[in-house]
């Protein structure tokens, strides 16, 4: 099989993601029958925007056969040399909330919504909607990366009383405050207490931004101010029951502690005003966020870690949950302080089908496990058929590309900056999730 190092990447304004592969066997269980056509469709979480393309072409790459030739539209077909079929990966964004309201929607189980994104825990009544359709229980949750959410700033000038380039230290009080208005300016006295060495932080107000549409990112970011902010500030955690010196609030099996996806401009709109702060200004997805700050002095706003990179933006450093003796440790998102979160985290429940009840592996303990960590998972359906306009092929496709996504994607070769494999156990797990799938009643990866 000859491998093709070409490929054409469509992004649109509503963060749509397409690449082409061609419809001939694959190095990956199951086979692919050769003359498979059509597209292979999802939609939801930008969170894993970035390692998703990096994987869309890494898999393209390794597993088409024949040229790419141009067929008129705005997608660069690849196709066999004996075959004009192909196979079309597609992922549209549109946050988590849009993910999983396509999943059980009027769309479900289609041409056009093969699988969801989601880096949000399904609630109760989600599932309860998800089950009264024809769906029912036929369905998996399971991760396909996890990665770190970054608090990120522009504060232009920013020096240490020595003159040289300062980054910004946060935490979780801090960090509530900044967005429930009680934190107004960058000279903030609880802003200073916790950078001492910063000579020169603005007499400025704090030009807080946050996620417009409904949000994964915002469900993680929300689970680590729920955990990480005082007692005091519960409504940091989206939750008026929450209290944070409380952890049995998120393991217990009523699931009283469930963060949510509400945009934070709509969430914190009310307690703002009441603390004469400024709006939040909206913006959507990971891809919103990041250029606006990007070009914006004196905001901040959080984003997955890969967009901190992608756009160059600063990253605060976080206070991790322990401390090392009596000194508070502050940290960036890097794999050895996100695989110590993932490694030490609170929450031991399952990821594969979590319940509502929390299980975001935010605030770990352990000096050297960052704050905000989060999973992204897929949801699929078990059973496809000829009645939902699904082919064979498009399901074979589907199943090839996640499950090399599972083994070899998770491989720092072919993960994005930013990202960090899903556990081992987890993938083998989800791996196993996979092999459900039916398409008219059969296995197709028995």
């Amino acid at each position: 099989m000859s491998l093709v190092k070409s490929i054409r990447v469509s992004i649109a304004l509503a963060l749509a993601l397409t690449v082409s592969v061609s419809g001939v066997a694959y190095a990956a269980d199951p086979s692919i029958d050769a003359n498979a056509a059509g597209k292979i469709e999802g939609s939801g979480a930008t969170f894993p925007w970035n390692q998703y393309t990096d994987w869309f072409r890494s898999f393209t790459d390794e597993n088409t056969e024949g040229t790419p030739v141009t067929t008129g539209t705005s997608l660069a077909q690849f196709h066999p040399s004996n075959s004009t079929a192909s196979l079309v990966l597609n992922y549209t964004g549109g946050g988590s909330g849009a993910g999983i309201s396509n999943f059980f929607g009027a769309a479900r189980v289609s041409p056009t919504q093969m699988f969801s994104g989601s880096d949000s825990v399904l609630s109760s009544s989600q599932r309860a909607s998800i089950e009264a359709t024809d769906i029912g229980k036929k369905y998996s949750v399971i991760p396909a990366i996890t990665g770190p959410i970054s608090v990120v700033y522009r504060i232009d000038g920013l020096k240490t009383s020595a003159g040289a380039a300062a980054t910004l230290r946060l935490n979780g009080s801090v960090v509530c405050g900044i967005y429930s208005g009680s934190i107004k300016k960058w000279n903030d006295a609880k802003i200073k207490a916790l950078n001492p060495t910063v000579a020169n932080l603005p007499n400025a107000n704090i030009n807080v931004v946050g996620r417009s549409d409904s949000s994964g990112t915002t469900f993680v970011f929300a689970s680590y101010l729920g955990k990480a902010s005082s007692a005091a500030q519960k409504n940091c955690g989206y939750q008026s029951n929450f209290t944070s010196s409380t952890e049995a609030n998120f393991n217990d099996a009523a699931g009283t502690f469930l963060p949510a996806s509400t945009a934070p401009g709509t969430y914190f709109s009310a307690i703002r005003t009441a603390n004469g702060a400024s709006a939040i200004t909206g913006k959507p997805g990971n891809g919103g966020i990041a250029p606006y700050v990007k070009a914006t002095n004196l905001s901040i706003s959080y984003v997955e870690s890969s967009y901190a990179s992608k756009y160059g933006l600063k990253e605060a450093a976080l206070a991790a949950k322990t401390k090392r003796g009596a000194t508070t440790v502050y940290l960036k998102a890097t794999t050895a302080s996100v695989t110590s979160a993932l490694n030490n985290s609170v929450v031991k429940e399952d990821p594969i089908n979590p319940s509502s009840s929390y299980v975001q592996p935010v605030f770990a303990a352990g000096v050297n496990s960052y704050p905000i960590v989060g999973y992204s998972w897929w949801l699929i359906y078990h059973e496809y058929n000829n009645a939902n306009g699904v082919t064979l092929g498009q399901v074979q496709g589907m199943i090839a590309f996640m499950e090399w996504a599972l083994t070899d994607g998770q491989k720092s070769t072919y993960l994005y900056k930013g990202y960090t494999p899903v556990p081992a156990a987890a993938r083998t797990k989800a791996i196993a999730e996979l092999k459900k799938i039916t398409f008219n009643g059969r296995a197709v990866w028995p």
